[in-house]
């Protein structure tokens, strides 16, 4: 299943990319904050890329290969039909960035090559304690390296990438042709499964790499009925971490894995997992890490040394294979998986331990926008698996939290509001039963308009939380819940679309958009009328942008409605932050088609709304 599966291919290197950072602050949502801090990218892009990235390694039914021409090719980003972006949900939800339009070209050195897009992928399991502190105060631990900020988060993101037929030419790969052969179509294109980690991020303009990052990840087949979002395996939990914990106590995550019963093999994704003792540097010295396998009654069962060196991060994506005699295959049906060090000086030896009910879910797509108006609906899938295989008949329960300062998982400091005068009651969610397949489908229900945040903070925020009714939780208000197991949703507040609105409405909706993201002003001011007026009338579509159909209200002229027409998913959308609703936005389209319709003077009559 997904990347786990042979043909495997991984890669490694650099990412690169560079969100405006203005936005960043709850406060700057403020009509009254006109001069917002800065923060240390305010004039960044949103762009996402690929940078000196090459494939590390290749694996088949029967293990590494060796001679394949794959090996060394480089994996690069085209940037076409234009730069990947990423983007978050929102201002209290920065953990669930959405990487939108990144297309990849794997180059052979004979210079064929194939080329794929990938569906929309939101970060996952993102933790900010994936270096080892360096420093420590008394009387507390830091938590920290002595660096700070993104330097120590480590996060993953799995999609799948379309290739085209026409994009997936016969090459001297013997690899590419199999993973071809092996994976599914759909709509008419190849899909393979995709999954990367990302750590070392470097967000000090001083610094020499700064935006960028290191980037370790895996290609797969795709199969039907499978998750395409999340590994959908077997899963083991880190061990708890406590404040009171000594500073050199490291720091670990949840971790996937797969028991491959045909080719005997206990397969382990450590990528996210395991502390690094430098931000983008090698896994902390754990001594022998060993995979162990523990029965119901209890009987333990060593099952060997596990690799988890940095050659295997770099080159493998952290993706080690245990071979399994018949014995440890039969003992692993039934017995909780636990990987256990050897060092006995930096906390309790069992790092990583899978539960005894081994029932798994997590959500496909998290990340949800949803119009204010009543009736208004969403859905969204969650896979459950018990043991790693499909788990059908299973109800899981959801519950809905209102986003604010200090609640657990939000990305700002407690002292925020959040909340809209008429948050509670506005949204409710259903889930099914699971179906065959393991899917249950969550669906999501607009009951009444939640209001802004402010007056350039639009809708409310909620975290949609699953859960288990058989499993005990620790209390929501104190300590989050499993990120893969919580859907976060804004609903916008209700806005009547204006088919006649004046300059001063058009103006306004744009002023917080030009406040946060200082780059697109520098672009093309939207505040200002005469401006606005040149790039909504040219250039005629047809001229620029190719035999396009017209867009909204037929109109076929003008840069600004062109990149407000484009689809949600399109690197080209805009705005890129993708936080103007969608009758905000048609109440644009009007005022661009009846100043199209009548053209105004040129003459500049900017108002401030």
């Amino acid at each position: 299943m997904s990347y786990f599966d042979p043909p495997r291919i991984h890669f490694g290197g650099k990412f690169f990319t560079d969100p405006s950072t203005v936005n960043n602050d709850p406060t700057h949502y403020e009509a009254k904050n006109t001069t917002p801090s800065p923060w240390q990218n305010p004039n960044g892009q949103h762009r996402y890329q690929l940078r000196s990235c090459m494939v590390t390694s290749a694996v088949d039914e029967n293990g590494d290969v060796s001679g394949d021409p794959i090996i060394g090719s480089t994996v690069e980003t085209t940037d076409q039909p234009s730069t990947a972006k990423i983007a978050d949900l929102d201002v209290y939800q920065q953990s669930v960035p959405t990487i939108y339009g990144m297309q990849i070209k794997i180059t052979l050195a004979d210079g064929s090559s194939i080329v794929g897009t990938m569906d929309p992928a939101a970060l996952n399991q993102v933790w900010f304690n994936a270096v080892l502190p360096t420093r420590s105060w008394e009387g507390g631990d830091y938590v920290q390296d002595s660096f700070g900020g993104d330097m120590n988060a480590c996060g993953w993101y799995q999609s799948v990438v379309r290739f085209q037929v026409a994009d997936w030419p016969e090459t001297s790969s013997a690899i590419l042709q199999k993973l071809r052969e092996t994976t599914m179509m759909e709509d008419g294109a190849y899909l393979v499964s995709i999954k990367f980690v990302m750590d070392g991020y470097e967000n000090v303009p001083q610094d020499s790499n700064y935006q960028l990052g290191r980037i370790v990840g895996t290609l797969g087949p795709v199969f039907q009925n499978e998750p395409r979002h999340n590994p959908g395996h077997r899963w083991m939990a880190a061990r708890q971490w406590a404040d009171t914990d000594p500073w050199n106590y490291p720091s670990f995550m949840d971790s996937p894995f797969k028991v491959d019963v045909n080719r005997k093999k206990l397969i382990l994704d450590l990528a996210n997992s395991i502390c690094r003792k430098t931000a983008g540097g090698a896994p902390v010295d754990l001594g022998t890490l060993t995979a162990v396998a523990t029965t119901p009654d209890p009987v333990v069962v060593e099952l060997g040394p596990i690799d988890y060196s940095e050659f295997t991060y770099n080159g493998h994506a952290a993706i080690t294979e245990l071979d399994l005699s018949d014995g440890q295959l039969d003992v692993l049906q039934s017995a909780s998986l636990s990987l256990v060090m050897s060092k006995t000086d930096i906390g309790d030896p069992k790092v990583l331990l899978e539960a005894e009910s081994k029932v798994n879910f997590a959500a496909e797509i998290r990340p949800i926008r949803m119009m204010g108006d009543p009736g208004t609906t969403a859905t969204t899938t969650v896979y459950i698996s018990n043991n790693g295989a499909p788990f059908a008949g299973k109800q899981l329960n959801v519950h809905i939290e209102s986003v604010k300062g200090t609640t657990p998982g939000a990305t700002v400091p407690p002292t925020n509001p959040g909340n809209t005068p008429q948050v509670d009651g506005a949204l409710t969610a259903t889930i099914t039963p699971s179906d065959e397949n393991g899917f249950a489908t969550v669906t999501l229900n607009v009951l009444k308009d939640p209001g802004q945040r402010t007056s350039e903070l639009d809708g409310q925020l909620y975290f949609v939380i699953l859960y288990d009714p058989d499993v005990t939780y620790p209390d929501w208000t104190k300590v989050p819940p499993a990120q893969n197991q919580v859907v976060s949703v804004i609903v916008w507040a209700q806005y009547a679309i204006d088919e006649n609105p004046s300059w001063d409405k058009i103006q306004g909706l744009f002023e917080p958009y030009m406040k946060l993201f200082p780059y697109m002003k520098g672009q093309i001011d939207m505040t200002d009328q005469h401006t606005f007026n040149v790039f909504m009338m040219n250039p005629p579509w047809s001229q620029v942008y190719g035999d396009i159909p017209a867009g909204p209200l037929g109109i076929n002229a003008g840069a600004i409605p062109y990149y407000m027409s484009r689809d949600f998913d399109d690197p080209m959308f805009m705005p890129v932050t993708r936080d103007l609703s969608p009758n905000k936005i048609m109440t644009i389209m009007h005022y661009i088609k009846n100043m199209q319709s009548a053209p105004p003077s040129s003459e500049s009559q900017n108002k401030k709304a």
